[in-house]
């Protein structure tokens, strides 16, 4: 497939205006996900602080493929190149394509790094996430002290972690993704990388396309976390099923781990739409038939569909959790008054363990 051909001028706008749409969407509700967890303080714990995370991850995707538009446009349009710091300036452009990675080596550097890096890491804070809901409880335990009995009448309960459990999950995922790219940096070992139909940018030589270090980091970056995650998550269901079946469920802890589910398996397809051209690749030298998806999964479809996934992480979260959804202080998303009853609990609780201390006390009346 020809990834040099060059398309109409309003084809080219259009994909140039349905980024800067689709990117404005992006920014904007996970702009509101980060107000909204940072507003509430009853949200304030380890799987809130992922979300935050993989919203500010979000962002930076998002500017990652608006630079990468915006340089397929300078490349094709040398003379606006010229007058812009990416190129050194003793370089000129004339009969030089900058669509190779050798002649702009220090830019192909940097925006390699970042989309290893920015991939990678989405990969580790779902397999880190998945694996943190799996070793918690359940339902969060009912604390029977009683300064916590106003929240109790709230229903409303204290998610108690370990000090370094929300450490561990937001900064060890980025760490991870660091080591898997130094390479880039260290033996220049860059990919291709296409936006727009027509232009790529940082093009090697064939033989390099499909190196042993693009091969480790689909293996190590994609493919070992995704294991991961499918797996905990068929044992999520299961340990769900259990505890639901022994008394009410309608845990907020349930619903976190739905929106995992909802979150890892759309990521799993759209990334293996990223690494098709290496799957294939290595399909053919072991004689085995091809996908022959290629034609249709290009390149810079593949990153649309991950760019659209953008949206995802704050359209689940504003649907399944109910706290998100209120940019408020107060336990319940209200400010509460004097002449006010309760409002509408927070879901961070346990609603199981809440109503089931409830039976216990009523049968306790009764008898």
């Amino acid at each position: 497939m020809d990834l040099t051909t060059v398309q109409p001028w309003y084809a080219d706008w259009a994909w140039v205006a349905g980024y800067s749409s689709l990117a404005t969407m992006v920014i904007i509700f996970n702009f509101l996900l980060i107000i909204s967890v940072a507003s509430n303080r009853f949200l304030h714990y380890s799987f809130y602080y992922v979300v935050i995370a993989l919203s500010l991850r979000n962002l930076l995707r998002v500017s990652l493929t608006l630079c990468l538009v915006l340089l397929s446009k300078l490349v094709q349009t040398p003379e606006l190149l010229d007058k812009t710091y990416l190129l050194p300036a003793n370089m000129s452009t004339t009969d030089i394509d900058l669509s190779q990675a050798a002649n702009m080596p220090m830019t192909c550097k940097l925006l390699n790094t970042s989309d290893h890096l920015l991939m990678t890491s989405l990969m580790f804070y779902l397999a880190g996430l998945s694996v943190y809901m799996f070793s918690r409880h359940p339902n969060p335990p009912i604390s029977s002290s009683n300064s916590e009995t106003m929240l109790k009448f709230h229903k409303i309960g204290q998610v108690k972690e370990r000090f370094w459990v929300a450490p561990l999950l937001i900064l060890f995922p980025p760490l991870l993704s660091a080591l898997l790219c130094l390479p880039v940096l260290l033996l220049e070992e860059t990919h291709l990388m296409v936006a727009l139909p027509g232009g790529p940018l940082c093009i090697i030589p064939h033989e390099l396309q499909f190196s042993t270090y693009q091969f480790s980091i689909a293996i190590i970056g994609f493919y070992l976390p995704a294991a991961i995650g499918i797996f905990l998550l068929f044992g999520l269901s299961i340990r769900r099923c259990f505890s639901c079946c022994h008394g009410i469920c309608v845990s907020s802890f349930c619903k976190e781990e739905i929106v995992l589910a909802l979150l890892t398996i759309p990521y799993i397809p759209s990334y293996l739409a990223i690494y098709l051209p290496l799957l294939d690749n290595y399909l053919f030298k072991l004689d085995a038939p091809q996908s022959n998806l290629q034609d249709y999964l290009t390149p810079e479809r593949a990153r649309v569909v991950e760019m659209v996934l953008g949206l995802l992480l704050p359209m689940v979260v504003f649907t399944l959790l109910q706290p998100c959804r209120r940019i408020s202080k107060a336990p319940g998303g209200r400010k509460d008054t004097n002449n006010q009853q309760p409002t509408t609990p927070d879901n961070r609780l346990s609603q199981a363990s809440f109503d089931l201390d409830l039976s216990h006390r009523n049968s306790y009346y009764q008898h």
